[in-house]
């Protein structure tokens, strides 16, 4: 709890809190900061909050470093997993307040806490004055495994404080790390050099499936300062200058040779070859937890459709890149910027065959990349491990652009067939809805399997992973509860690739913002305004009238209200398909996520001629229970919304048959500044439920179907596929 001149053993889970004399708290935890802001905000609100401190006593945080903080786990869902600063914090006040009441001669009912202060029986004294000269340590209660995928958990049920008693959680605290980022203060990982550090470039095999034949050769000529390193079938070249490394890096490519390999379908017959290759039957289907009556009901009316989502990728707009320094006695120290650095640690110590208190990961800021790193490794950490032992000096690993974009993971393709039943009223009575999809959660490190060298299973029926079982499961909340016949499925297969190719890669997936939960409410949420078309009714309040939530009746009509949503049947009496002139559309989704209540309206404009599609506003209105920090939950929203318009808009993986073509920004274009459409956020707290832990995730996910959604409204034509690019809108409107 507190220690008077040294800082406590932060490998300890007794490490959260350290409370100071002068009155100064120092927080720890094993989450990393991706930009959100979370534990430079949220996290010190709450702990605040709790001890009944200043937000502004709180000076330090510590975050990720695998030697300096005390949980572990992966750096998502982070009010959820801020639980444990929340009771580490009760057990801390709980502990004050007894050594107050023996100090005092008090009972505990006695005892108040306000700004710092203890004070009771007529007494008073603040936090920092009741540790002072003391060297106190606290026992909390723990459990869990440290280097697994959860981390620790605090155990135990502190006396937590009441939501009605809040006087920090609920404010708009700026985020202390933007300044520094701004200024230029903050080491990025990118900026990391150690003593006799090397530069590595990695030349990845020509295909997904590739083997070594013979590693290329530096010309010393141009490059004396190069050198090849190979193990296995991972080729690198290292140099003690780094634009040497990217040159001889590129030289060497040219004239290593590997085998050549085709096992994969091109992502022009992606949906083709999901649709008719794969064995759905070759792995049991799971049932939807929402399943009830019998969805073969007769109705009036049918609406059936097949919808689907390409692979997304992944990709920062920097790079990933690591140093690891490995020392001749085997300790190994890994710098980079990880969702889960615990685990990363474990990966690496089972790909060294060492035990995993060789080694340390230290984390530093970085470019986001949504959910590839949660499982430990962005991609260069292993290879930059790999290189450092080989050559006993530390070594820094930059992948490419070309490298992260063919070689990073992605997240996963899926195609929905949807059918839903109406009857005489326009009711839907029945839903049923079959999601197929490869798994998800490939957190294997790349280089180790290069390298052909031990790492965890890849994902496959037989070997469920931490957060997602290979079974595509129905992960996406139902909330129509007026229809009273649901039948929901999922059906997994493996990695498309991965069985095929003599390296085991494949197409590496990975969870990305609202994973499964994204794949599964696009198609349903456009199936649901297709079918409120046929029922000739206006898809806001026909969501309204099939919702049973009234929390998602209140946030339905407050964006009618926000958004200006115009109540009319769809598609728009104006609606077209062909001609020079621009047509306009609305349209709306909705989703529960993680007890998170969201709604989303867009506004479209669409050039049938040129197949153009443009976001012209985007309305969203969240419930979220208590929002812990209003100015920093809006900016994710923010954030969230334009990531899911570029989704939409644009982003598809391109492969042929050998492996991935997007290795570019125009291969793989993102949402450009102009681009951008008016963003309106509305926060609608409902503090009575409580915190839920879910901040801006779910804002991604929305943004596709209303866009869809809006598209059928303006041009009549159903959009059962994202992104909606211009050839793929052309063909839409003229099929």
């Amino acid at each position: 709890m507190a220690v008077p001149s040294a800082s406590l053993d932060a490998t300890q889970p007794a490490s959260w809190i350290e409370i100071h004399a002068d009155n100064t708290l120092l927080i720890r935890t094993g989450k990393c900061d991706f930009g959100q802001s979370s534990i430079y905000t949220a996290y010190r609100q709450i702990v605040a909050e709790e001890l009944g401190v200043p937000f502004e006593a709180i000076t330090t945080v510590v975050s990720g470093d695998t030697d300096r903080t005390p949980d572990g786990g992966a750096t998502y869902w982070l009010l959820g997993y801020a639980l444990n600063l929340r009771k580490a914090a009760a057990y801390t006040r709980e502990a004050v307040l007894e050594l107050a009441g023996q100090r005092f001669g008090v009972t505990r009912d006695q005892l108040s806490i306000a700004d710092g202060v203890v004070s009771g029986g007529g007494n008073s004294v603040t936090y920092g004055q009741m540790v002072a000269g003391q060297d106190l340590r606290l026992t909390v209660p723990v459990g869990g495994e440290l280097t697994g995928f959860g981390g620790l958990q605090v155990l135990g049920s502190p006396p937590l404080k009441a939501a009605s008693a809040y006087t920090i959680v609920g404010k708009s605290y700026k985020n202390s790390m933007v300044r520094p980022k701004v200024s230029g203060e903050t080491v990025w990982v990118g900026d990391v050099k150690l003593p006799g550090m090397l530069h590595a470039r990695v030349v990845h095999p020509n295909t997904l499936g590739s083997k070594l034949i013979a590693a290329g050769e530096v010309d010393k000529t141009q490059f004396p300062g190069a050198r090849v390193v190979v193990v296995g079938n991972l080729v690198a070249v290292v140099s003690d200058s780094e634009w040497e490394a990217v040159q001889a890096a590129t030289q060497v490519a040219g004239n290593t040779k590997w085998t050549e390999w085709k096992g994969l379908p091109g992502h022009d017959r992606l949906l083709d070859h999901l649709r008719n290759d794969v064995n759905w039957g070759e792995i049991p289907s799971t049932r939807g937890p929402a399943n009830r009556g019998d969805a073969d009901v007769a109705a009036a009316k049918t609406h059936s459709g097949t919808y689907f989502m390409p692979f997304f990728k992944h990709a920062p707009i920097g790079p990933t890149v690591s140093v690891a320094d490995v020392l001749s006695d085997g300790s190994v120290t890994v710098h980079t910027h990880s969702q889960n650095p615990q685990f990363l640690r474990r990966l690496i110590a089972k790909m060294l065959s060492k035990s995993e208190d060789a080694v340390v990961v230290r984390t530093y800021p970085g470019p986001g990349h949504f959910g590839r790193s949660n499982g430990g490794n962005a991609g260069s950490e292993d290879e930059a491990v790999l290189l450092s032992r080989e050559l006993g000096r530390p070594v820094r690993v930059q992948w490419m652009r070309a490298d992260d974009m063919q070689w990073s993971t992605q997240s996963s393709t899926s195609y929905a067939e949807i059918s839903i039943g109406l009857d005489e009223t326009g009711h839907m009575v029945s839903y049923r809805a079959d999601h197929k999809g490869p798994p998800m959660q490939d957190d294997r490190p790349i280089g180790a399997i290069l390298a052909g060298l031990p790492t965890i299973d890849p994902p496959s029926p037989t070997n469920p992973l931490p957060i997602h079982n290979a079974v595509m499961k129905v992960a996406d909340r139902w909330l129509y509860r007026a229809v009273v016949n649901v039948a929901e499925s999922g059906h997994g297969t493996y990695q498309i690739g991965q069985r095929e190719s003599p390296i085991g890669v494949g197409l590496r997936d990975h969870s990305m913002r609202t994973p499964i939960q994204f794949q599964q409410n696009f198609p349903r949420e456009a199936a649901i305004t297709e079918a409120a078309a046929q029922a000739g009714a206006d898809p806001l309040q026909f969501r309204i009238d099939h919702v049973s939530d009234e929390r998602f009746k209140t946030i339905l009509a407050r964006l009618r209200e926000e958004s200006g949503w115009v109540t009319r049947k769809t598609p728009a009496s104006g609606a077209r398909a062909h001609g020079e002139d621009v047509v306009r559309g609305q349209g709306v989704s909705i989703m529960l996520r993680d007890n998170g209540y969201w709604a989303c309206a867009a506004h479209v404009a669409v050039s049938p001629a040129s197949g153009e599609v443009r976001v012209e506003r985007l309305t969203i209105v969240v419930d979220l229970g208590i929002v812990v920090n209003p100015l920093q939950l809006r900016r994710q929203v923010q954030a969230g919304s334009l990531m899911g318009v570029s989704q939409a808009l644009h982003e598809e993986v391109a492969f042929d048959e050998s492996g991935i073509t997007s290795v570019d920004w125009s291969g793989y274009p993102i949402l450009t500044m102009v681009e951008i459409p008016e963003l309106k956020v509305v926060l609608a707290p409902r503090p009575e439920f409580g915190i839920y832990g879910q901040g801006s995730e779910s804002a991604n996910a929305l943004a596709a179907p209303a866009i869809a959604s809006a598209f059928f409204d303006a041009t009549g034509k159903p959009a059962r596929r994202i992104p909606l690019r211009p050839e793929y809108v052309r063909a839409m409107l003229t099929s």
